[in-house]
Parts: structure tokens; C-alpha cells; sequence
């Protein structure tokens, strides 16, 4: 070697072996991308088109498609091991491959290039050739195939945990909803132990029936006592004193409960009335009254048996029966029955012209439903949650009383407590709740004419849809009392009211008032309702609320 080239490095040799295990690592990294990509294909393109649930539904024959492909891989590789010489024959020219056999072509191009034989010498390195390509080939072949069923292989063990996995999900799944299913079961199980454990304390109540009607024969007796030797309108207070403490032990006797209740009773006197088309079912004012039958009394049906339904609320008949049967008897001071508990009490026999009077009773939760009360007064008593819906009531008082004073000077001044009583549909004419006080008072739906709410308190009381005739609502708390929808017959009904309330108590912005055709007046439900002294036939206007409460 030269001098002048033994300072430079050594040339880099080619390594053709290297270049063969780097083109095979490549090959068979690149059959294991291929079998990943068609694992993912299969199993992925029926996740993102149908879902996990199609997959876990069907997961046999997801598997049967891998192990099918499986096979194929095995078959493939089965048949190139046994007609592998055929086709290296084929493409190669040449059947068998041994290592021996490289010797022969590699000398005889050595030796015909020595000799300088052009033709002899290609023909041999062509001979070569074939055979190093044909080796090559077959090996990177097994190769793969190994790599290929390897993988594949990984890949179906990876894929049976996922699916597993997903099985494990979709049984979770079917069990949560399974226990949802049977808690609904165990609550509809409660509603009937509850239910039942009601209708045995409803049981339990009307045992005291009989004492009722005892006590109702007494009362005739007694009062019939007085008619004979007095012509004054009989009152409690003459009741003797015995009779008078049974009267209020059967009151604290009788329990209030829910019970069952036939869902016609509910209906007020204008659908009992217009129920009566339902037979005419070529007339389409049929259907009307279907549709309001629908949604007052949910769907009940006048052809066959009604199913009774348990009453929304606990009430107690058996406090209604003896203030019926008083009532009834012509004893309408319950002023003077000290001591007696009447909340809840289903009152179904008040409806009378004689004055009943109520002062300071405890009514609360008490339901007067449909009910007459004519004259009726009602000053300083308990009437927290009472329902007066749909009931008419004419001349009756709510306002505040004059409690007894012990000194024997003035009383202290109670009004009648109102809070979440519910007058909706209700028809107010010639009625007073001066001073009365109250949260909540729902008068939705109803007629309110010639009444009076002066001085009363009665923050976030609803009229939503009220028809109004004269109302004096002088110094009353209208805090976020809201008028939406009501009807009225004066365009300065609302600045009326801002100068009659209580200072700062109304806003007048938050509602509007505009013309209301005489066709929609008519479409409300009251509308046959509303006597108004002359005043229906007049322009209605329609309220309605454009600003939000605080």
C-alpha cells in the first residue's frame, strides 16, 4: 500500500448479509402490520358501524371470521411448504435450493471468465443468480409466515380479553337494568304496603261511624228540646256539656287518611251537565267535552265500571259528618265547640243558605270543594292549605276576628290564616278577606267580583286567569302577586291597583293590558259563571305579565 493512502480510512465493505436480515426484519415487521390492519379492519369496522353491543351480541362470529382467517394463513402455508418446489420451478426456474448447489455455478463463472468465455460465463452467473434470489425468496417467505401466524396469533389473544371485557360490560349492564326493574318492583311493593297500611287506618276511622250517628241522635234529641220550649235558632253552646266534650273527643278520634275514591265525584256541575253529549258522538261538540273530561278527571270513562283512585292527600270524612250532621240539625255556631279538631275534615254538606260561623276553627288542610257557602264566616280561622276549588261562595267572610279578652276589655284582632289555600275555579261574589294573611293564596281560574282584599297580606298569591269584575284591593301586600292571563272589563284595572296596594308592594311594569275578542272571553271556563252585574257585556281586556319576579 502506498503512502500516500495510509493516512485515509478504510473504505466501507459491503455487507450483503446485513442488507438481507435488514430487508427481512423489514418484511416481517411489514407482515405484521398487514395482520394488525386486517385484525383492526375486521374487528373495528363492526365497533364503529354497529356498535360494542353488536360485538358482544355477535361475538361468534366476529371469532369465526379471525379463526377463519387463521386457517387460511395455515392453509397458505401449507401449501407453499409442499408444492414450494413447483414454484420455484415456476418462477425461478429451479426446484431445489441446497447449499451445494451454489458452488457449481459460482466455479464455473470464475473458470469461464479465466478463460474468457463471455457467453459461458453469463449463462453461469445467471445460474447463480436464480438460485441466491430462489433462496432468498423461500426464506424471506417462512419468515413472514412465522412472523404472520405469530402475530395473528397475539392478536386473537388480545382481541378474547377485549371481548371478554365487553361481555363482562354488556352482563353489568343487563344486571344494573335488571335491579332498576326490581327496585321499581320493591317501591310499587311499598306503595301498596302503604296504601294498605292507609286504607287500615281508613278502617280504623270509620269505626267511630257508629258513635257519630249516636252522637247525631242525641243532638236531634237535644235540640229538639229546645225548638219545644224556645223559639231562638238553637247553638251549641246549649248543647249539654256532655254531649258537647263527646262531639269534640269523636273530632280528635277520627284520623284523617287517604282513601278511595271514584275520580266522577271530582267533576263540577258544568261537565256533570255537558257529560250528557257524550252519547252523541256524530256531534263534535262531543269531542270538546271528551277533551275536558280528559283533563279534569284523567280519562275517565261513563260506560262501565269506575276504578277508584287513592285521594291525593290525607282527609278525614268523619269530621265532615259531624259537621254535617250539626249543620243539619240547624247548629251553625261552631264558635263555641272550644276544643274541637276539624283540619282535613271532607266537608260534603255545607252547602246551606243559613250562616255558618267558623271563627278561629282549626280547618286546616280542610276541603270545601265544590261546596255552597252562603253567608258564611270564616273570621280568624285556621285555614292553612284549605281547597275551596270550584266552590261558589257568596257573602262569606275571611277576614280578621276579635279573639276573646280575658280582662273582659277589646280582644286582639286576628285575620284568617290563608296560606296555600286554593280558591282556584272558584266564584267570590260579595266576599271580604280584609286582614287576612297569607302566602301563596291560589285564586287561578276563578270569578272574583265584588270582593274586597283591603288590608289583606298576601305576597305571591296567584290570579292567573281570573275574571275580575269589582275588586277593592285598598293597602293589600301584592308582593310578586301575579295577574297573568286575567281578564278584566276596565283598561286602568292595573293603575288601579298600584294606587290601591301597599306602597311599594306592586309593580306596574311587569304586566300589560290589551282588548280581548269577545270569542276568546268566551273560551274560558267560567265564562257562563261570570254574572257581573252588566259588566260581562262590556270590552274585556286580557292581562298579561312581561316582566320576571325578583
Amino acid at each position: 500500500m502506498s503512502d500516500d493512502k495510509q493516512g485515509q480510512p478504510a473504505p466501507d465493505v459491503d455487507r450483503p448479509g446485513e442488507r438481507a436480515r435488514a430487508f427481512n426484519a423489514a418484511m416481517a415487521t411489514l407482515g405484521i402490520a398487514i395482520v394488525v390492519f386486517i385484525v383492526g379492519v375486521v374487528v373495528g369496522f363492526p365497533l364503529a358501524t354497529f356498535g360494542v353491543e353488536f360485538v358482544t351480541a355477535n361475538g361468534g362470529l366476529v371469532f369465526g371470521l379471525l379463526f377463519g382467517f387463521l386457517v387460511l394463513v395455515l392453509v397458505i402455508t401449507a401449501v407453499l411448504m409442499i408444492f414450494r418446489r413447483q414454484i420455484w420451478e415456476s418462477l425461478f426456474k429451479r426446484s431445489e435450493v441446497e447449499m451445494e448447489r451454489f458452488a457449481r455455478p459460482l466455479s464455473e463463472v470464475a473458470r469461464f471468465a479465466a478463460q474468457q468465455k463471455v457467453a459461458e460465463a453469463t449463462d453461469s452467473a445467471r445460474d447463480l443468480a436464480e438460485l441466491v434470489l430462489a433462496r432468498y425468496a423461500w426464506v424471506s417467505t417462512r419468515r413472514w409466515l412465522m412472523a404472520t401466524i405469530t402475530a395473528f396469533i397475539a392478536a386473537i389473544a388480545a382481541l378474547a380479553g377485549s371481548a371478554l371485557l365487553f361481555q363482562q360490560n354488556q352482563l353489568l349492564r343487563t344486571q344494573i337494568g335488571l335491579m332498576q326493574d326490581q327496585n321499581g318492583r320493591i317501591e310499587e311493593q311499598n306503595r301498596f304496603i302503604q296504601s294498605q297500611i292507609e286504607l287500615g287506618e281508613a278502617q280504623r276511622s270509620t269505626s267511630i261511624v257508629p258513635e257519630i250517628l249516636e252522637i247525631g241522635a242525641q243532638v236531634a234529641q237535644e235540640v229538639a228540646g229546645f225548638n219545644t220550649f224556645a223559639g231562638d235558632q238553637p247553638a251549641i253552646a246549649l248543647l249539654s256539656p256532655g254531649l258537647r266534650a263527646r262531639i269534640i273527643a269523636a273530632t280528635t278520634a277520627a284520623r284523617p287518611y287517604r282513601y278511595l275514591r271514584n275520580p266522577l265525584t271530582d267533576l263540577d256541575e258544568n261537565l256533570l251537565m255537558s257529560s250528557g253529549l257524550l252519547r252523541r258522538t256524530d256531534l263534535a261538540a262531543s269531542a270538546t267535552v271528551r277533551q275536558q273530561l280528559d283533563a279534569a278527571s284523567g280519562a275517565v270513562q261513563f260506560a262501565g265500571e269506575q276504578s277508584g283512585v287513592m285521594s291525593d292527600r290525607p282527609l278525614s270524612p268523619e269530621r265532615g259528618q259531624i259537621i254535617g250532621l250539626l249543620i243539619s240539625n240547624g247548629l251553625t255556631d261552631f264558635s263555641t265547640l272550644n276544643g274541637a279538631d276539624f283540619s282535613f275534615a271532607e266537608v260534603r254538606s255545607a252547602s246551606s243558605g243559613s250562616a255558618i260561623r267558623f271563627h278561629f276553627a282549626a280547618l286546616r288542610f280542610a276541603n270545601f270543594d265544590r261546596q255552597l257557602l252562603v253567608g258564611a264566616e270564616f273570621d280568624g280561622a285556621y285555614l292553612e292549605h284549605a281547597r275551596f276549588r270550584n266552590a261558589n261562595i257568596n257573602y262569606t267572610r275571611f277576614t280578621a276576628g276579635e279573639l276573646p279578652s280575658i280582662s273582659g276589655g277589646a280582644g286582639l284582632k286576628q285575620g284568617a290564616q290563608l296560606s296555600g289555600a286554593d280558591f282556584s275555579g272558584a266564584i267570590l261574589k260579595h266576599a271580604s278577606f280584609d286582614g287576612s294573611r297569607g302566602f301563596g293564596i291560589n285564586f287561578d281560574g276563578g270569578v272574583v267580583h265584588n270582593t274586597t282584599f283591603a288590608g289583606t297580606s298576601m305576597a305571591g298569591s296567584t290570579f292567573r286567569n281570573t275574571i275580575f269584575g269589582v275588586v277593592d284591593f285598598s293597602g293589600a301586600d301584592l308582593k310578586s302577586v301575579d295577574f297573568d292571563g286575567a281578564i278584566v272589563f276596565d283598561a286602568g284595572f292595573l293603575d288601579t291597583v298600584a294606587q290601591q296596594a301597599a306602597p311599594e308592594s306592586f309593580v306596574r311594569d311587569r304586566f300589560e293590558i290589551a282588548p280581548l275578542a269577545t270569542e276568546e272571553f268566551a273560551r274560558h271556563p267560567r265564562w257562563s259563571d261570570a254574572w257581573l252585574d252588566g259588566l260581562e257585556a262590556k270590552q274585556s281586556y286580557r292581562i298579561t305579565r312581561v316582566g320576571a319576579f325578583e
